[in-house]
């Protein structure tokens, strides 16, 4: 969809604010796990929580797709979400940071 060159040091960028971005939003899922493990008070309860985990690591393995035409994206939506600052991107060009800038706005 955006097909911006990365520069190596863009890239390697990219990569550590992907990774940052999905390690806290699975620390996220993990705690809610917890607490609602820790809740369960039927055996039912069980099976809403391996649902909900279904449905979570569908929603993690759709959203975090590191390729680089789907970057521009993702940044912007983690801004949007709040899960990520405008200045974890610093380092990324000027017409990278404008596309995050405008999608995020949307």
């Amino acid at each position: 969809m955006y097909d911006f060159k990365w520069s190596d040091a863009e890239k390697r960028l990219a990569r550590r604010v992907f990774e940052l971005a999905l390690k806290a939003e699975l620390a996220d899922i993990m705690a809610e796990f917890k607490a609602r493990a820790a809740a369960a008070a039927e055996p039912d309860d069980m099976w809403s929580i391996e649902q909900h985990l279904h449905h979570k690591r569908r929603e993690i393995e759709a959203k975090y797709d590191f390729r680089y035409s789907r970057l521009i994206l993702l940044f912007a939506q983690l801004l949007r979400e709040g899960r990520m600052q405008e200045e974890h991107l610093a380092g990324l060009a000027d017409e990278k940071l404008s596309s995050i800038r405008r999608i995020a706005s949307l």
